[in-house]
């Protein structure tokens, strides 16, 4: 693999995903938005749910596409079901605040015990601030 960040598309959905996380923190390159959201697009077609949850990052912010809140929380909603502690507790966080999805104590309390369960550090707190 060459060291540009615009050489071919790695084979592996993990080798996409690091190069991704390259692009996206500008870590040995030049920042690259759109570049990092086409390389976490082609490590979720190979079944990368860590890209799943950086896409759904990615869609909450506009960072790289255009802001989608709720495509942001499919994505997370899609990471959270394969086990994937961090995208559980981001939902949360998203029922809480009413950020792509509508506000619901309910569901936010439902995906920070999920994410507690999966020993996210944050959603025993989480849940305990939860009004």
């Amino acid at each position: 693999m060459s060291d540009s960040p615009l050489s071919p598309p790695p084979g592996s959905a993990e080798d996409c995903l690091n190069q991704a996380k390259r692009l996206l923190r500008g870590r040995g390159c030049e920042r690259d938005y759109e570049g990092a959201v086409a390389l976490l697009d082609r490590a979720v077609q190979l079944g990368s749910a860590d890209a799943l949850y950086q896409l759904g990052k990615c869609y909450l912010k506009g960072i790289g596409c255009r802001k989608d809140p709720s495509g942001g929380v499919s994505c997370l909603e899609r990471a959270a079901f394969t086990g994937h502690a961090a995208a559980a507790y981001r939902l949360g966080e998203c029922f809480e605040n009413g950020v792509g999805a509508p506000r619901s104590t309910i569901l936010a309390a439902y995906w920070y015990r999920k994410a507690a369960a999966l020993k996210h550090p944050l959603a025993y707190r989480a849940l305990l601030k939860l009004r």
